[in-house]
């Protein structure tokens, strides 16, 4: 995700006004970032802050900038509270396709998870695994579920845990409608029930 550091402090400092989730303001900021010159704007969406101020600091925003004159400095115009849930999500996918933070071949574990009023949905997956088969066990509050032994292909494997009856027919872990509580903690486990790797407390979309 984007710093936006003193790009924020510069806008705090200008008394700009921003919109919080929730309260009334749209979103104006979806999809990719993008640089607009037919209108000199930089449009960048789930920008995380860090280190700026306890009271902003860990929390995502979209947030236009205003290109000055024909050079490459920007000017922020406008910041809006995004969903963090669905910030950290996208920043988990990144992470874990982008080889820009490979540790070698270090196994990575990514985990998304949904929530709606009468569903539970899971996904969990590893790369960079041994060949050899595999089982993932995700826990959310005092919930627990464990898939089946699964054979890597490559050396990824993909597990899916849902409540809904289609999802589970064609192959997924079955778990309650409200399985999920907030967060999910994951781990995939080897034959010999060791862990290989594994994420405690994710953030789970609502929906």
């Amino acid at each position: 995700m984007p710093r936006i550091g003193w790009l924020l402090a510069t806008w705090l400092v200008a008394g700009l006004s921003f919109g919080h989730e929730g309260h009334g303001h749209d979103d104006k900021i979806g999809g990719v970032p993008l640089a607009d010159f037919r209108v000199n704007e930089l449009r960048i969406p789930c920008v995380e802050v860090q280190n700026l101020d306890p009271s902003v600091d860990g929390q995502f925003f979209d947030v236009i900038l205003d290109r000055r004159g024909n050079s490459m400095n920007f000017e922020l115009k406008f910041a809006e509270v995004e969903n963090p849930q669905l910030c950290q999500a996208i920043a988990d996918f990144a992470k874990f396709h982008d080889d820009f933070e490979d540790a070698g071949d270090a196994t990575r574990i990514l985990v998304i998870c949904e929530r709606r009023q009468s569903r539970s949905k899971v996904s969990v997956n590893a790369e960079s695994l041994i060949a050899g088969r595999y089982a993932a066990q995700i826990v959310s509050g005092a919930s627990v579920a464990n898939s089946a032994l699964k054979g890597t292909e490559g050396d990824e494997v993909e597990f899916d845990f849902d409540s809904d009856p289609a999802d589970i027919a064609e192959g997924a872990t079955a778990i309650a409608p409200d399985f999920i509580q907030g967060t999910v903690s994951a781990k995939i486990l080897n034959e010999a029930g060791e862990t290989v790797v594994a994420v405690d407390s994710v953030p789970c979309l609502n929906k």
